[in-house]
């Protein structure tokens, strides 16, 4: 399928072709200093269009050209096509980039109010970084103006990227700096066993794709060792410094079904503290990408933006946000929740013959809910039970009862969902701390 795509797009080429050729022939073979000048526009102007068209395969035709070139001047003309159209297609390199619409989702908002629901101690972390020195990858392209193409978006192929797999890899290698190797329990946890291992345990830490809006050109000159002297430059993509991007980590703690809440709890805060140190090593350290060990691939510690940390769970000085809609209506704000209206008790408290529940009625209805009869479960009943003393059995005994609702609603409360927030990676792994701290001590999920 490539090969058909890349024959019909040379048919698409072919007058291109040809007319930049042709003003190659007519600048070299003149004298007059006008007619070369306009040779040259127009040869320029063929390049811009082969280009326009598919500069890759314009560009290695030509090379193609020169290699099996017979001659010396039919090895110049090729070679001069060659470099004109490299030098169009530099021109737009800058330019060519298109942001991918936000309706594909390929990167969720971290607002996002699905995030409430998700299981208790999640937590989701948003890092806008911004590089410190140019990030630069390898891309597996058949037809390229050059050997070291960055890694692009497969469908939106002008947009350069950091795939979730490399993210995966890159944190793996820098945890391992920091002695965190392998067979480490936080590390299996965070990211799961090697692929091919036998226990096959998936990591808790899920990762996104980061774009990026921008593409340069670096020039490595490597260096001869004998003599010292470079030998030929190297030009390779690159997403250039200054660029932002923005790193998006999902953490699900998922574990054994016996596991309690207060162990659970203990590992999340392990997993957090860890995680916020690797990732500021890997970002401002290690690097990521290619060339790492030559300084490539980093970011500032200042982030580029307000990074968010948000978990499912309730911290100190918390308040539920408010995009976290419950999925139940909640009673009228001046009635208390054990009541339905101002003369009814709620569903789950009362009998069918609108008499209160004993205790032991309320608490199997709560744990046939699969959920645990909590002190709020017993505090809720108590107050129940004494407005039923004071004045439910006598409105019961003499006044009319309203009618009968279709459907009850169950007592649900909004989840809680805390949210922190940064501006350096330094000021991340203090928030780490101090969170992980807060849960070893009881945060609610």
């Amino acid at each position: 399928m490539q090969s058909d795509y890349y024959a019909f797009r040379r048919e698409e080429l072919n007058s291109g072709l040809n007319d930049l050729e042709q003003a190659i022939e007519e600048a070299r073979n003149t004298r007059d200093r006008d007619v070369r000048q306009q040779a040259e526009r127009k040869m320029a102007q063929g390049a811009r269009n082969a280009a326009a068209v598919e500069p890759h395969l314009a560009y290695l035709w030509f090379w193609a050209r020169k290699e099996e070139a017979g001659g010396k001047d039919l090895s110049r003309r090729a070679s001069e096509a060659a470099n004109s159209i490299r030098n169009a297609w530099q021109e737009g390199l800058g330019h060519s980039i298109r942001a991918i619409p936000n309706a594909f989702r390929f990167v969720p908002d971290v607002q996002d109010r699905a995030f409430a629901y998700m299981p208790p101690l999640s937590f989701i972390l948003q890092i806008p970084f911004q590089l410190e020195k140019p990030y630069i990858s390898r891309d597996e392209c058949d037809f390229y103006l050059f050997d070291n193409p960055l890694r692009k978006e497969k469908i939106f192929k002008e947009v350069p990227m950091v795939a979730a797999t490399s993210w995966k890899g890159v944190l793996r290698a820098a945890l391992w700096q920091l002695d965190y190797k392998k067979d480490n329990e936080v590390t299996i946890r965070l990211l799961g066993n090697l692929r091919g291992s036998e226990e096959g345990q998936a990591g808790r830490l899920y990762f996104y794709p980061t774009f990026f809006d921008q593409i340069g050109l670096e020039v490595i000159n490597p260096h001869s060792r004998e003599t010292g002297v470079g030998e030929r430059g190297i030009l390779m993509e690159c997403v250039p410094r200054g660029t932002i991007g923005k790193l998006l980590l999902l953490y699900v703690p998922f574990g054994p079904v016996d596991q309690s809440e207060q162990e659970r709890r203990v590992e999340v805060a392990q997993d957090l503290e860890v995680l916020a140190e690797g990732v500021q090593a890997m970002l401002t350290t290690y690097g990521f990408g290619a060339k790492t060990s030559s300084g490539f691939g980093t970011a500032k510690d200042q982030l580029a933006g307000q990074g968010v940390l948000r978990l499912r769970a309730a911290l100190p000085e918390t308040v539920v946000l408010p995009d976290a809609v419950s999925e139940h209506p909640q009673p009228a704000q001046d009635l208390p929740r054990y009541l339905e209206s101002a003369t009814r008790l709620h569903a789950d408290l009362r009998r069918p013959d609108g008499s209160l529940k004993s205790e032991a009625e309320y608490r199997a209805l709560i744990e046939d809910r699969k959920q645990e009869y909590t002190k709020k479960d017993k505090q809720l009943y108590d107050k129940a039970q004494r407005w039923w003393e004071r004045e439910g059995q006598q409105l019961l005994r003499t006044g009319p009862q309203e009618p009968e609702p279709e459907a009850a609603l169950p007592l649900t409360e909004t989840p809680p969902v805390s949210k922190r927030e940064f501006a350096t990676l330094s000021e991340l792994r203090e928030l780490a701390q101090r969170v992980a701290t807060q849960l070893r001590n009881g945060g609610a999920a």
